[in-house]
């Protein structure tokens, strides 16, 4: 019996990878996608992540489970670094990114370079730290190669290039990026912030087109409009609502799952 039908599907299975946008609190809507996603069947055979998409990557990466959404829901916000770590060192289920079930990839912003990192393993509470740290919110984390880094969302806020590189046929892309906010509503905060989300529209537009049309992609988007800056997690019952019914939608439009 020839082994050549049996080569050609194993040949043509899918490598989905999910890819989770930075977008500070916006990031629990991705909480309300992933449980659609998951629902629904999709199941990532690897994480890309950065910033917000890392708190939230890191735990379905290890237990790619609705149970495990469910417990992501419950968690409360921070608004120092100091809260941050102790969120994350309270709800990150291994102490090494090498650890989980499926590949996780996090990236960060070396501070003394300017070069986007991306890490696989090494101690995740730091890691995660490092890449959810806003310049000039939450202060830089030192890392084993030696460097400082800084929120891996200032290079690569929706990192598709990087997912492409590892193989993916399909991707599901959990993207909370944020508009400017109008005048009216601009903080010093915001205003500082303004150009580094700027830059980050900018690299995520040329991202887009380095996507091969070969690979499948189900974007799942937040609707752009918010109502205030970007850490207000008085927000996040309504965001977790939105990002669900974002992901019924781009599920129901994909075509990919029938029946």
């Amino acid at each position: 019996m020839s082994l050549w039908p049996r080569f050609r599907r194993r040949a043509r299975r899918q490598h989905t990878i999910f890819v989770l946008s930075g977008g500070a609190v916006r990031g629990a809507a991705q909480v309300g996608m992933l449980r659609e996603l998951l629902g629904a069947g999709l199941v990532p055979d690897a994480v890309v992540a950065v910033s917000a998409g890392a708190l939230n990557g890191l735990p379905v990466a290890n237990d790619p489970t609705l149970e495990q959404v469910d417990l992501l829901g419950g968690r409360p916000g921070f608004d120092t670094g100091e809260r941050l770590r102790e969120l994350i060192e309270e709800y990150a289920p291994v102490t090494d990114l090498g650890d989980t079930l499926v590949p996780i990839h996090v990236g960060t912003t070396a501070a003394s370079t300017g070069s986007l990192c991306w890490w696989s393993d090494g101690p995740s509470v730091d890691i995660l730290c490092a890449s959810a740290a806003i310049p000039g919110v939450f202060p830089s984390v030192p890392l084993p190669d030696g460097d400082h880094h800084l929120d891996g969302g200032v290079l690569s806020n929706l990192p598709l290039r990087y997912a492409v590189s590892l193989g993916a046929t399909r991707l599901v892309v959990l993207d909370v990026a944020a508009d400017f906010l109008p005048a009216e509503k601009q903080t010093a905060l915001t205003s500082m912030l303004t150009g580094f989300r700027a830059a980050t529209t900018e690299l995520t537009r040329q991202e887009w087109l380095d996507v091969p049309e070969s690979i499948e992609v189900l974007h799942v988007e937040l609707p752009m409009a918010s109502s205030g800056l970007d850490l207000d997690f008085g927000e996040t019952e309504a965001l977790l609502v939105e990002g669900a019914e974002a992901a019924r939608g781009a599920i129901a439009a994909s075509g990919w799952i029938t029946g």
